[in-house]
């Protein structure tokens, strides 16, 4: 296939994890029917960026029904504003312009030091999106240069965008990233962030793959991307998390839209992919003899928390055999069943009533505290959390059952 970045015919497949359904689809019936996608991901040996070898069209990812939400890492964000606003250009009549609701926090915070010319892109008003549930997976389609050239007509240009995690969803990156340049003042800042999948590739963390992400981005690769665009970097920033760290660049746009430069140090990713790869049926093996055994010695085992993370731990690694339920206490996901495994999803009191001894954790590594808190009768009671992330001090892959 062709690259997503650099456009080379190089890019090379290095793990199928096979054929899965979206994450977010919720199943009403067990034996309900389900479309599926194959994710494999593959490496450019040109930029050395990884990449699902076939994106998942956006129109498929797009959930049934509008109560699903992210929440992304913030702690950052303060420090990053404080950057923006002592960049030479800058001052409290700059426009601050977002790209989705993602940004908002980040605009607020501008809005508090004073900033009052904002705007974001509106679904309904500027993408012309009626369907509520649309989200992410679709404004990254419709982010093209035409389409910004006439939100930019409409709403005036930006001194500075704010963009935060969606760049990694595009299936056309360099549509997307022309089209978010268009949205910017030549002269003006534009402030991007992605995932850092650095962690997860170091780790051999599987649950790193997602349908909803076409790239798979380390600091290295990340660097240059906004050259698509006509930006050159100001500063790239590395912000650290328990899973996957916050990649942020701060880039000015000084020329017109090109090629990325393909530096020695993105190169040097190549291999990474393969490294990854070939642990990927080892580490199977290993999860599942330790599961099977700890089954065997302590009896059912439990997932808390439905949502992709947990898909791609059960799907990806084989042992939706050897989990009894999803506990999750968001209403609107009880009484269905998770994709692909078609396990079904209960309140947490069941880790109670089913007599759990084992739940493993597979939610943000930084809610984790806070989950145990809310179900320390579970521990009172002789059950154990352990997370299914291999950077979390309680991973189910360290040492011990």
């Amino acid at each position: 296939m062709g690259c997503l970045v650099c456009s080379s015919n190089a890019v090379t497949q290095q793990l199928d994890v096979g054929k899965h359904p979206v994450s977010s689809f919720f199943l009403e019936e067990r034996n309900a029917s389900e479309r599926k996608f194959a994710l494999a991901l593959g490496q450019c040996e040109t930029c050395g960026t990884i990449q699902l070898m076939q994106p998942v069209p956006h129109e498929a990812l797009v959930p049934p029904y509008d109560w699903l939400f992210a929440r992304e890492p913030e702690g950052h964000l303060d420090t990053v504003v404080s950057q923006i606003v002592e960049l030479p250009g800058v001052n409290k009549e700059s426009v601050i312009g977002a790209l989705t609701s993602k940004d908002d926090t980040t605009v607020d915070r501008f809005k508090h030091l004073g900033f009052q010319h904002t705007w974001r892109v509106e679904l309904d008003r500027d993408l012309g999106i009626s369907n509520p549930a649309a989200n992410i997976e679709t404004v990254q389609k419709l982010t093209t240069p035409a389409r910004m050239a006439a939100i930019a007509a409409r709403r005036g240009p930006a001194d500075i965008l704010i963009v935060r995690h969606i760049m990694e969803h595009a299936e056309d990156l360099h549509a997307f990233v022309q089209g978010i340049a268009t949205l910017v003042k030549p002269g003006g800042v534009l402030m991007v962030e992605v995932p850092d999948c650095g962690t997860s590739l170091r780790l051999r963390d599987y649950c790193m793959i997602w349908e909803e992400h076409s790239l798979y981005l380390t600091p290295e690769t990340f660097a240059p991307l906004l050259e698509i665009g006509g930006f050159e970097a100001i500063r790239t920033d590395i912000y650290p998390l328990p899973f996957e760290n916050s990649l942020v660049q701060l880039a000015r746009k000084t020329k017109s839209p090109g090629p990325i430069s393909v530096h020695p140090s993105a190169r040097a990713q190549i291999g990474l992919l393969a490294q990854y790869a070939n642990e990927y049926e080892p580490t199977r093996r290993e999860l599942r003899a330790r599961l099977e055994r700890v089954r065997a010695e302590q009896g059912p085992i439990a997932l808390f928390g439905a949502g992709h993370l947990a898909c791609a731990f059960v799907n990806f690694m084989g042992v939706t055999d050897l989990i009894d339920f999803i506990a999750d206490d968001t209403p609107q996901k009880q009484n269905k069943f998770l994709p692909g495994s078609r396990l079904p999803i209960v309140p947490s009191a069941a880790l109670i009533e089913r007599g759990i001894k084992l739940c493993l954790l597979a939610l943000s590594i930084t809610n984790e505290d806070v989950v145990i808190s809310r179900n320390a009768e579970f521990v009172k009671t002789g059950g154990q959390f352990r997370s299914i992330f291999k950077a979390s001090a309680r991973s189910v892959f360290g040492t011990g059952d």
